[in-house]
């Protein structure tokens, strides 16, 4: 019998999960689209008496799968696999293609593959559901009302989000962890990550690996054996997501020490932090704003080290290690949260942009791999824009360039290193401690500067000689240059002032 490489891809991932500002909801989104993956698809193949042969799973995770199967396994999945997702999650769309394999090396098939999903995601899908216009619809999500909630009409995809019991959100939040919980250890409202009312900031974390693409056709360019790329591409799958799950695994640990743990555990707290998106190498959280910086950081450092230890089986096919880079959106909880996503993984594409120019790449002395980086950034008004938009109306003041970043995680000459910011931080932050309010000085330098600079230059000269060890140790001298027109290049300073809040607000 013939055999075929079935590929599916979930669409509008984002746009399902965060829908919505409720944190319940946005929970029992992404446990659904874990499950279809995870879970749903296995269970459909049952529904045909095909059950899963997990040693064919050449990808199942962030959304994606590929599976090698027989003819009429490839004939029920196009069929029916689409249907079937979009009644157990409504407002999923999937995107699939089929390749037969008979005459056609695996490399070639899942190219062939790969065109063929990118062709059908440009398709339109029609919704299960039809909104007539003498029907009633829900308020928050303009989806087709089919029942009310605590007097409020919602549609298909908030009943089958609110459906779950919280015991049955878990094991996503576990393979985060990397340990059990209990649902009254983990957060179900945004309140239960902010703590507090008056400093409701939350930060969305996305991740996302360097150069996938290219690693894999690079990977099985050289094997004319079916049998040993299915078998790479297995191992590489599952490696990479093994690899990702324990970057997260450290990274949460990190953040939330051991005595934090025994307080949460003890009932006294609940954890500020929710994972929403972990798979492949895809990775976005929900975490209070304080944290998400130190978070972020540890988890780079660490996917970088765990991609190394788990690829030793791949080493032969050198594939070495992967990189990452990830986006920070610093939002108010009030503020719409799929713009917040939207805006996260545009820092993570400013991010990548910085790491793949081949200057980076070259003084990097990576193996040729992008370098790591980070972008952040703190969302202050209700408008909402495009990155580059905001980039220039808060980040460009009076000519000067404050646009800072990204910062990449190891020292590379002549660009922004979290090392250099940490130190900073350090420094502001003690000299915060005492009566001069340092931050309070940072801010006034920047005020004066949007309307008078020669102000600005006045103040800088009055600090330099009032109080020397604060201008020589946040490298003020070159603040001063940059103000004097001697040079053009961005500065820090903005970027101290607003990471110093957010990480001060407990």
């Amino acid at each position: 019998m013939s055999k075929y490489l079935f590929g599916a891809s979930i669409q509008g991932i984002q746009s399902f999960i965060f829908k919505t500002n409720k944190l319940k909801e946005i929970v029992g989104a992404s446990q659904l689209v874990d499950n279809i993956v995870r879970k749903e698809f296995g269970e459909f193949c049952k529904r045909f008496n095909h059950p899963i042969n997990e040693d064919n799973i050449l990808l199942a995770a962030a959304g994606n799968i590929r599976y090698i199967c027989d003819e009429n396994t490839a004939a029920n999945l196009v069929k029916g696999f689409p249907k079937y997702v979009a009644f157990y999650a409504p407002g999923i769309t999937v995107s699939q293609a089929l390749v037969k394999l008979n005459g056609k090396g695996l490399t070639k098939a899942t190219d062939i593959l790969e065109e063929k999903l990118k062709a059908q995601r440009n398709k339109v899908s029609v919704p299960m559901e039809i909104g007539f216009m003498g029907l009633e619809r829900s308020r928050r999500t303009s989806g087709v009302g089919v029942a009310f909630e605590k007097g409020e009409v919602i549609d298909s995809a908030t009943q089958k989000k609110t459906a779950l019991r919280e015991e049955n959100t878990l094991s996503l939040f576990e393979r985060f962890a990397g340990k059990r919980v209990k649902a009254e250890n983990v957060p179900f409202n945004l309140s239960d990550i902010t703590r507090k009312t008056e400093n409701s900031w939350l930060a969305i974390v996305h991740a996302d690996g360097n150069g996938l693409g290219n690693i894999l056709q690079n990977l099985t360019a050289n094997i004319s054996s079916a049998d040993e790329i299915k078998e790479v591409l297995r191992t590489f799958s599952k490696q990479l997501e093994a690899a990702t799950i324990k970057a997260a695994n450290e990274a949460f640990n990190q953040v939330i020490d051991n005595d934090w743990q025994k307080k949460i555990e003890s009932g006294k707290d609940r954890y500020p932090i929710r994972p929403v998106v972990l798979g492949g190498d895809d990775l976005t959280v929900i975490i209070r704003a304080d944290l998400a910086y130190d978070f972020t950081k540890t988890f780079l450092k660490s996917f970088e080290l765990q991609t190394e230890k788990h690829f030793n089986q791949l080493n032969e096919y050198n594939v070495k290690k992967l990189t990452a880079c990830a986006g920070i959106a610093y939002i108010k909880d009030s503020y719409p949260f799929h713009y917040g996503v939207r805006l996260a993984e545009a820092l993570t594409e400013e991010a990548k942009k910085k790491s793949k120019n081949q200057d980076i790449i070259q003084n990097a002395g990576n193996d040729g791999l992008p370098p790591s980086s980070l972008a952040f950034y703190k969302v202050q008004s209700s408008f909402v824009e495009d990155l580059s938009s905001m980039r220039t109306r808060t980040h460009i003041i009076n000519g000067i360039n404050f646009n800072y970043g990204p910062y990449f995680i190891k020292e590379i000459s002549d660009s922004a290193y979290v090392g250099e910011l940490d130190e900073f931080l350090g420094i502001l932050k003690e000299k915060s401690t005492d009566k001069s309010k340092a931050v309070s000085k940072l801010r006034q330098l920047l005020s004066e500067l949007a309307v008078d600079k020669s102000k600005t230059e006045f103040m800088l000269k009055r600090i330099q000689t009032i109080d020397r060890s604060f201008y020589d140790s946040l490298n003020l001298g070159k603040f001063s240059t940059v103000l004097a027109g001697k040079k053009a290049e961005p500065l820090i300073v903005n970027d101290l002032i607003q990471l110093h809040t957010i990480n001060n607000l407990y």
